[in-house]
């Protein structure tokens, strides 16, 4: 009688189990994990934030204060919260796109006086300058940039032991610039117009070289056939419209809750999660946390540059996971590359924090960001030699609210951030040194349980 009695409560209690998403082996812990919890505090954290902050141009007295208010936040769960600055370019698309003018006005002048060769000179300068701002995070142009202070804010959790590895949690507090609206014929024009137009104009001095060559008239001044100097004119033309529609229109910043007030908010909600877990003799064994706000996301990932620059002694064999616009948990991804498509990401990190979604009973699948798709911070970390990957839901081709004035704090799902936090906790648990000791044939990341760590 006894005997079955224990038997309908443990299949009962198996039951129970299985509806709450856990299928646990007898004896074996139970996932502390809370994310809806913590998913709420962010949601309240971001409502405060975007309250309180208002636009956050880059590297300005707005960033500034944001930075110090997210520090305040950050000492909620540790003493060792700091702020740091490094000189970076704010307004550099502008300046880059004034660049590209000039070069353009050079570019045809020497070409319709019949000096294509001279004409390749600033062509190809600015296409070197233009290329190294992706691939070395700047460029010799920088240096006649004005430039101003970015101010970003990390802290650290150090674990029981010595440290063997770091797990960097990072997200960015700078806001977007809105360009002012423009309609009609103006509206077919943007930065991408004025270098494809740039491209055709570089392309048709190239051709005009070849032409003179042929012709035995390359060194010589003269006029340029009549096809070449008509693909110049236009294709000058094109990219001038381009320029004075981009860089006179008025500008204004968006309000940035989701770009990136709410990966901000997802990595306070994560310090005072790991913050309480230490306190409780469940802390992390030799992996040191670093929760880090950039400032200048928006100007090319200027910013997180400087600060891992600044910061290399708290990084040993570091990881960073990124997080940047979480609005809706179906349009999730990891990013395994960056910077407008020209760097590679850790396609094994964002595979692996697949993989634990995968575990957690959602899918949130790998992409790369295509040619000029746009940047985040993980790729300052990429250059730096740092495995880095982005979890976002503003991948190129999904709608969002980014970079507009409606990007407020109801455009955030409260959903997307739990996964955010979820995968993070997760990930912490698997790279650590107790939960690589305890690892199955199954693999650092995936210890055979199935986790569903959200409520909604």
């Amino acid at each position: 009688m006894g005997r079955g009695i224990k038997g309908i409560i443990g299949r009962l209690r198996d039951s129970v189990r299985k509806l709450g998403g856990r299928n646990v082996e007898e004896g074996s812990p139970a996932e502390e994990v809370h994310a809806p919890r913590l998913s709420d505090e962010a949601a309240e954290l971001l409502q405060s934030l975007c309250g309180d902050l208002g636009p956050r141009p880059a590297a300005s007295e707005m960033s500034a204060k944001a930075a110090e208010r997210i520090r305040d936040e950050f000492l909620s769960f540790t003493e060792d919260a700091a702020i740091t600055s490094g000189s970076i370019v704010p307004e550099r698309r502008r300046w880059m796109l004034l660049s590209l003018m000039v070069s353009a006005v050079l570019v045809l002048a020497f070409s319709i006086a019949g000096l294509p060769y001279l004409a390749m000179i600033p062509g190809l300068m600015y296409l070197y300058a233009f290329f190294s701002s992706f691939r070395r995070r700047s460029s010799f142009l920088d240096r006649l940039f004005p430039s101003s202070e970015a101010v970003s804010v990390h802290a650290v959790i150090e674990p029981y032991g010595s440290v063997e590895r770091t797990l960097v949690l990072s997200a960015h507090h700078d806001s977007a610039p809105v360009q002012g609206k423009r309609s009609g014929f103006l509206s077919r024009f943007s930065d991408q117009s004025a270098a494809i137009s740039f491209a055709v104009l570089l392309a048709s001095a190239a051709m005009q070289c070849i032409a003179e060559l042929f012709q035995g008239r390359f060194l010589r001044p003269n006029m340029p056939p009549l096809l070449f100097l008509l693909v110049s004119v236009a294709s000058f033309a094109a990219a001038a419209v381009s320029f004075i529609s981009v860089y006179c229109s008025d500008e204004r910043y968006s309000p940035g809750a989701g770009d990136n007030l709410s990966g901000v908010a997802a990595i306070a909600a994560l310090g005072r999660h790991f913050s309480r877990e230490k306190k409780s003799g469940r802390g992390l064994g030799t992996t040191r946390l670093v929760f880090v706000s950039f400032d200048g996301e928006e100007c090319g990932a200027a910013g997180s540059r400087v600060w891992i620059e600044e910061n290399r002694d708290l990084l040993l064999n570091p990881v960073m996971l990124n997080f940047d616009g979480l609005y809706k948990p179906e349009d999730l991804v990891f990013l395994s590359s960056d910077g407008n498509g020209f760097i590679p990401l850790s396609s094994e990190l964002a595979a692996r924090c697949s993989a634990l979604s995968d575990d957690m009973g959602y899918r949130i699948p790998v992409v790369r960001i295509g040619l000029f798709g746009g940047e985040t911070d993980a790729a300052a970390a990429a250059c730096a030699g740092i495995p880095a990957t982005t979890l976002t839901a503003a991948a190129p081709g999904t709608e969002t609210p980014a970079h507009t004035d409606d990007d407020t704090p109801d455009k955030v799902s409260p959903e997307a951030l739990s996964r955010a936090i979820s995968i993070a906790i997760k990930l912490a648990a698997s790279i650590d040194r107790k939960a690589a000791e305890k690892k199955d044939d199954s693999g650092l990341f995936s210890d055979g349980r199935k986790y569903r760590l959200s409520r909604y």
